[in-house]
């Protein structure tokens, strides 16, 4: 089995030490996927050229509809040497800032957990059908919300060697938010949204009443305590969006079930994003990650 220690010891990132940035950010290729039942969504490709890519990195990302069109080369970069990423968009999110668009109508209708799995794994099938034979490892990379469905797909599949988590933990939504903002307020809003389930014009904390229903009480923990490929998961101590406490779960239920393959970082003063006071942990963190899947030490 396993033991945790060895798996943050193979990150080699000192917590309070920030290394040296990768220079220059990588190509970045765009597409479009077609799924099975007709629709479609745009995804991106950084890095190493396929054929020399030792480790394919697929990303998902948090709540809203941001594209990855800005961060998989930033992604791509802190990753380093001999790594791929394919960054999935959801569905209805187009290559400009949300901040400037806002949601399409199509990205809040299928803006729900079963409809990101069931479009994730038919990604995956149909990308890692013509892996290049050069990839030994293939990693999902679950960014906040993301974390949960990462967890979920890896759970589903056996060709995933490796999971990264940044920003998520092991909490529901109910639990995170109800510790963040009051379980009363959680309970109140959750009465409007079970009594108009399938609503997108009604919203609660800026998303439609739609994705509450079906997201609320998703429980990831289940997940991950259901897996046996090494499991890194990164949190900041001073996450506003998601408790560091939900991540320390993690940790705890681990060790409570007699599994070593789950290691969990909680950074110091970091936020959401792994920042604090010009440390980026997010470049230490998956820089370590990366280094440490390619040399065969984070297995």
């Amino acid at each position: 089995m396993r033991r945790i220690p060895s798996l943050l010891s193979a990150l080699a990132i000192p917590l309070l030490c920030l290394g040296s940035a990768v220079s220059g950010e990588p190509r970045i290729e765009r597409d479009v996927f077609q799924f099975r039942d007709g629709g479609h969504a745009i995804y991106y490709e950084a890095g190493v050229p396929a054929d020399d890519a030792k480790t394919l990195v697929f990303v998902y990302g948090g709540t809203g509809c941001y594209s990855w069109k800005q961060m998989a080369p930033q992604i791509a970069m802190e990753l380093g040497t001999s790594t791929r990423v394919v960054a999935l968009n959801k569905r209805g999110v187009s290559d400009e800032d949300a901040r400037l668009t806002g949601c399409s109508e199509e990205f809040d209708q299928q803006d729900v957990p079963r409809q990101w799995v069931a479009d994730y794994m038919e990604f995956l099938t149909a990308k890692l059908s013509d892996k290049p034979g050069s990839a030994r490892n293939v990693v999902l990379l679950g960014v906040s919300e993301g974390g949960a469905l990462a967890a979920r797909v890896a759970r589903s599949r056996s060709d995933i060697t490796h999971l990264l988590v940044i920003g998520d933990g092991g909490w529901s939504m109910r639990d995170n938010l109800s510790y963040l903002i009051g379980r009363d307020e959680v309970e109140g809003a959750w009465r409007n949204i079970a009594a108009d389930p399938n609503n997108t014009d009604r919203t609660w904390l800026g998303r439609p009443y739609r994705y509450w229903f079906d997201i609320l009480d998703q429980e990831p923990m289940l997940d991950y305590l259901a897996l046996d490929i090494p499991v890194l998961v990164a949190m900041g101590e001073r996450d506003a969006s998601v408790p560091a406490h939900s991540a320390a779960a993690i940790r705890t239920e681990a060790e409570r079930a007699g599994k070593k393959n789950i290691g969990v970082v909680i950074y110091p003063g970091a936020d959401h994003r792994l920042q604090a006071d010009g440390h980026a942990y997010r470049s230490e963190f998956l820089r370590g990650a990366a280094q440490g899947i390619s040399r065969g030490k984070l297995d």
